[in-house]
């Protein structure tokens, strides 16, 4: 694996493992309670993660699909990050694209834990051999932010899940 995407990916999958054991140690009835009617439950977040993960990898595949000639990133895509860093700093919450789809009420936790699994080893074998030239080329899209690199991505990954980390344990904290 690239030298620069390693370290990223390696604290991107021990957020992941971490944020597991965390909900390892609550029953499948917590996991599926929401706090509230318009909060998501802890199950419900960890498939938003999964799926916006999901969606971005299908991006990227496709956008290779028409070869590897892409615009390299400069200082416009490290504003763009840097604007969503800031953004995940401020205490708003943000509606889910609706291009993610409505998200199921009652969901497995063995089933979501074995999805991410294997999406995140979909991930690895796609990085693995990836060249330096797409590496810092703007191949991966944010929704509203726009064109970033790779690297950028797992980035923004790691916020992503922090961020919802966080919200999953207050959803924990008020309902147990």
């Amino acid at each position: 694996m690239n030298q620069k995407i390693q370290p990223l990916w390696e604290k991107l999958e021990h957020d992941r493992l971490s944020l597991f054991q965390l909900l390892e140690k609550y029953p499948p009835s917590v996991l599926n309670q929401k706090p509230a009617p318009d909060k998501w439950s802890a199950n419900q977040n960890i498939y938003h993660l999964i799926n916006v993960e999901s969606a971005s990898l299908k991006y990227m595949k496709k956008k290779l699909s028409f070869g590897t000639d892409l615009p390299k990133a400069g200082f416009r895509s490290g504003l763009r990050r840097f604007a969503l860093r800031i953004a995940f700093a401020l205490p708003f919450k943000f509606k889910a694209p609706p291009q993610l789809g409505k998200i199921p009420d009652d969901l497995d936790f063995v089933e979501l834990k074995q999805r991410w699994a294997s999406l995140r080893n979909e991930y690895y074998d796609f990085l693995k051999d990836m060249p330096d030239k797409v590496v810092v080329a703007e191949l991966w899209r944010h929704q509203i932010a726009g064109k970033m690199t790779i690297l950028q991505m797992i980035d923004f990954f790691e916020d992503h899940v922090n961020r919802h980390r966080l919200q999953i344990e207050r959803t924990l904290n008020q309902l147990v």
